[in-house]
């Protein structure tokens, strides 16, 4: 995956996060790749899990600050996208071959990809609002 500036949403912070989230994954589809094993992919996907709530935390008190009027909306695809990545877990906990670990992260990353795509791109304009009236 490669990172492109079409995805920032113009917070210094949240944009740095969500860099990262590409390079903990291309990190570990390069593991994947040179055959490292499930516990591999389950710590990172566990450090995942623990990075998006932190990122959703800083993400939803972003919105907070920039009186974001489609919050509630925001924070409920949050639950919903964290529910969905947590659930991956399970199947992970059973995979048993390369392809269903490749699976996993595919589907994580999916996930987390169509969420800025779609959901972040939709407060974007609100950031660069708020930053124009504090100059």
């Amino acid at each position: 995956m490669t990172w492109t500036d079409a995805l920032a949403v113009g917070d210094d912070l949240i944009d740095t996060q969500h860099r990262a989230f590409f390079d903990e994954v291309n990190a570990v589809v390069t593991a994947l790749r040179s055959g490292a094993p499930r516990q591999h992919v389950q710590s990172f996907h566990r450090d995942f899990i623990i990075a998006l709530a932190r990122h959703f935390r800083d993400e939803e008190l972003l919105l907070a600050r920039v009186n974001y009027p489609d919050y509630d909306h925001h924070q409920a695809e949050h639950r919903a996208l964290m529910a969905s990545v947590s659930a991956l877990s399970e199947i992970l906990a059973g995979a048993d071959s390369h392809g269903e670990l490749l699976m996993v992260v595919r589907n994580t990353v999916t996930a987390l990809v169509e969420h800025m795509a779609l959901e972040d791109m939709r407060y974007r304009r609100y950031v660069s609002g708020s930053r124009a009236e504090s100059w």
